[in-house]
Order: C-alpha cells, then sequence, then structure tokens
C-alpha cells in the first residue's frame, strides 16, 4: 500500500502525528505486508490513541505540580511504618474519589507522607484523573488573593472539575479565623461531592487546636475527619534509615 504525499498533507491537516508516524513505517517495512487491512488499520489506531493518551498525562501532571521524580516503584514496602501495600495499591485506583472522600496522611517529618501523597497523585494523573497539589499555605495566599479580587466563588467553581485537591504541610502554622473561612468555603463547595487530601506532620487529635476560632474548626473538621480514609505512618524517619544505610555502605568500603 502506496500513500500519496498529497494524501499525507491532508492528513497532517487534521494534526494526528501518531496516525500518520504509523502509517508510515508500515509503508517503510515489509512485515505488515501480510496484515489484513483491518489488522494494520487497528495498530496505526493504537498508535495514535496512545500518543493522546501520553499526551494528556503529561499535561495533567504539568498542571497538578506533584513533586517530580516520584515512582511507585520506589515505595519500600518493607519498612514496617504503617502503611499497608493492599491500601495504597487500591487508593491508586481511583475509586474513593467517586463519592467525594477524603485522605489523611499523618506522621512525624521525614516519614515519606509528601512522598506517597505524589506518588497517589501521580497515578491518577496517568489514569486521566486532574488533580491539584501544593502546600497549605500556598493554597491560603491563592484564596487570599482571589478573595481580594472579588473572585473567590468563582475560583472555588472552578475546582469543582478537579477530582483531588492535596494539601501538603497541613497546619503547620497556625490558621486565622479569615483563613478557616476561606477553606470552609472550598470545603463546603466539595462536601461528599469532590475530594481532599490533607498530609500533615500532626496527628488528627491535634488539628482543632491549630485553628485561631473553635468554631470554624469544628465546622471545618466536621466535614473533613469522620469519613476520611486515613493513613497513619510510625516508626523513624525515611531520610534517617536512608542515611544510615548509605553511612552503612560506606564503612564497608
Amino acid at each position: 500500500m502506496s500513500i500519496s504525499n498529497n494524501t499525507l498533507e491532508r492528513l497532517r491537516e487534521f494534526k494526528i502525528p501518531g496516525f500518520i508516524d504509523a502509517l508510515e513505517k508500515q509503508q517503510e517495512s515489509t512485515q505488515y505486508a501480510a496484515l489484513s487491512f483491518d489488522d494494520r488499520l487497528k495498530l496505526i489506531v493504537d498508535h495514535e490513541h496512545t500518543r493522546r493518551s501520553q499526551m494528556k498525562a503529561q499535561r495533567m501532571l504539568r498542571a497538578a505540580r506533584i513533586p517530580s521524580g516520584v515512582s511507585l516503584d520506589d515505595v519500600d514496602f518493607t519498612v514496617d511504618r504503617g502503611l499497608k501495600r493492599e491500601l495504597l495499591m487500591e487508593l491508586l485506583q481511583g475509586h474513593w474519589l467517586e463519592n467525594g472522600r477524603n485522605l489523611i496522611i499523618t506522621g512525624q517529618t521525614g516519614a515519606g507522607k509528601t512522598f506517597i501523597a505524589s506518588v497517589i497523585g501521580h497515578s491518577l494523573c496517568l489514569n486521566g484523573i486532574s488533580v491539584r497539589f501544593d502546600r497549605t499555605h500556598h493554597w491560603l495566599a491563592e484564596f487570599s488573593l482571589q478573595d481580594e479580587r472579588k473572585r473567590l466563588p468563582q475560583s472555588i467553581g472552578g475546582y469543582r472539575r478537579v477530582p483531588l485537591i492535596i494539601f501538603d504541610e497541613w497546619l503547620r502554622d497556625q490558621v486565622s479565623a479569615y483563613q478557616s473561612r476561606l477553606l470552609l468555603d472550598l470545603i463546603d463547595d466539595r462536601y461528599q461531592r469532590r475530594s481532599l487530601m490533607f498530609v500533615s506532620q500532626l496527628p488528627v487529635s491535634a488539628w482543632h487546636a491549630r485553628f485561631e476560632d473553635p468554631t470554624l474548626a469544628d465546622a471545618i473538621l466536621d466535614r473533613l475527619v469522620h469519613s476520611a480514609i486515613r493513613i497513619e505512618f510510625d516508626g523513624d524517619s525515611m531520610r534517617k534509615r536512608q542515611a544510615e544505610k548509605t553511612t552503612n555502605v560506606a564503612s564497608l568500603r
């Protein structure tokens, strides 16, 4: 099968480079000659579909702002720190997002909380699920700016299309009454419809005291905590473990 240059030019107007690349490869190789038209067409369409899926995933990862260099392959399940393989693999599928359930990850500094949150977010993006990741003080700064511009409702409404928003370093700093009201606006808008993830050094029992206004704290935590999935890390810092491992290896040389 030979495709004229004129036909190729017309195909390029459709902006389907994966389709064209696969078509040209078939023309250059005799290995495809024995295949039926349907089989050859299927391979070409599959190539274009894969290209588009990969591009979509990359766009989602850029928009998500997830820390780079995360991989499920790097998760160490041999360390006893309260992370169950079965639960993590289930979370990666994203079914918990369907009912707007929240996820809370707590543990001491260096336990791997942000890494696991990033792995979950990264995997969801690869599965075509939109995610937004940022540190809590950055989220609060953004909400404050939008509120000053009288655009907070529109901003919050724009996030309804995002199934998961991740708050890293949750409650690292005291939350003022004004910031609490901003958070409550977002939480109310997403309650039981869209999911939130909170990554914190503090146990949930200590969260209430981090809010300046106890009434707003009650309202926020009532919506966040009760039906949330929880991962509670324990044990030594993963950074400490890695440093000790590196030192021990060096001492053997």
